[in-house]
């Protein structure tokens, strides 16, 4: 068993902030005493998707905790007990897409007819890849690999991860690549359509990735292209340790700069990713928890709060690349 984050090898329970932020906890029904983490939303914001192993989820085999994906509705400003995307769900409501793999890092598209997210080998976070399951005539379809879609490059491995992409445009995607022998751990690379061909992917460099594990998630991209948030393990440059939220500018040559560190505001001494934006993009979401552990819970932070974050104007939901758009049979 490989555990890609360093000393993330903790089993569920003991929640627990390690240092004190300004972020807030987001409460029940959306946290539980389990672990949850990466929090998206729908475009209208009445709908969010996140990972949690709470009671309900699909246990993992050889390993003592698990994730799933969960779904919960915002009904009269208040956030409505989660569903499980897994057996036995209405087709209509939800997909099935839990297994007794680890689901984790879901994106509704903007038109809420498809969503994105990543599968692993239970405890191996070397082996992520792309999945996405599309909504058809109102039923939800299996999921299948981005390698089986047509309209999606093609770039999963057999012996890498591949997760979390930031889908800019129907020609442009971010996303969090590992390969042994190729990328130092997860590093932030990129993969660009021309000509109505997906080209060879990139890595953005070795200013923005480092040695340790360098990440993004869905919408964490500035609408102008030129200004990128990451989660990261980098010791250096004020880190708080742990896993910790950074920000990353393009200079005027369109290259990726030294990411800062986003300040203790978000940051602890414990493990803080995967932050993401509210559809507003007012309000600033993600995980925090412990060091060295998964014991995370979903918080939140007005973006005025944090300093770098001020000006940052997010992107919203991914864009559905599927052809079928409208979510009926052609």
């Amino acid at each position: 068993m490989t555990l890609a984050m360093s000393g993330m090898d903790m089993p569920h329970g003991g929640h627990g902030k390690s240092t004190s932020s300004l972020s807030q906890n987001i409460g029940e029904p959306i946290n539980s005493s389990e672990a949850e983490i990466e929090i998206t939303y729908s475009a209208d914001g009445k709908t969010a998707i996140f990972a949690s192993g709470r009671k309900g989820s699909i246990p993992s085999p050889g390993v003592p905790y698990n994730f799933d994906i969960w779904m919960s509705r915002n009904v009269g400003g208040e956030w409505q007990a989660p569903i499980h995307l897994g057996p036995g769900i209405d087709p209509t409501v939800g997909p099935n897409i839990n297994t007794a793999a680890w689901e984790l890092e879901p994106s509704l598209s903007d038109d809420g007819n498809v969503i994105y997210f990543t599968r692993y080998e239970p405890g191996n976070l070397s082996t992520g890849d792309l999945y996405v399951t599309q909504k058809i005539n109102g039923v939800w379809q299996p999921a299948r690999n981005w390698n089986e879609v047509p309209e999606l490059p093609h770039i999963n491995t057999p012996t890498g991860e591949e997760h979390c992409p930031i889908i800019a445009s129907d020609s442009l995607i971010y996303f969090n690549y590992q390969q042994p022998g190729v990328t130092q751990d997860s590093d932030v690379w990129k993969v660009e359509k021309k000509n109505g061909v997906w080209q060879k992917p990139e890595s953005l460099g070795p200013r923005i990735n480092s040695p340790y594990r360098d990440h993004m998630h869905w919408t964490g991209l500035s609408k102008d292209g030129k200004s990128l948030i990451i989660t990261s393990t980098r010791p250096d440059m004020g880190s708080h340790g742990g896993h910790d939220m950074w920000i990353a500018y393009q200079n005027p040559k369109g290259e990726w700069q030294e990411p800062l560190n986003l300040g203790d505001t978000i940051n602890t001494a414990g493990e803080d990713m995967c932050w993401t934006f509210t559809p507003d993009g007012k309000t600033f979401t993600g995980g925090s928890g412990p060091r060295d552990s998964y014991n995370h819970d979903i918080m939140w932070v007005k973006k005025e709060d944090v300093p770098l974050l001020k000006h940052f104007e997010p992107i919203g939901p991914p864009p559905n690349l599927l052809t079928n758009k409208s979510g009926t049979i052609e």
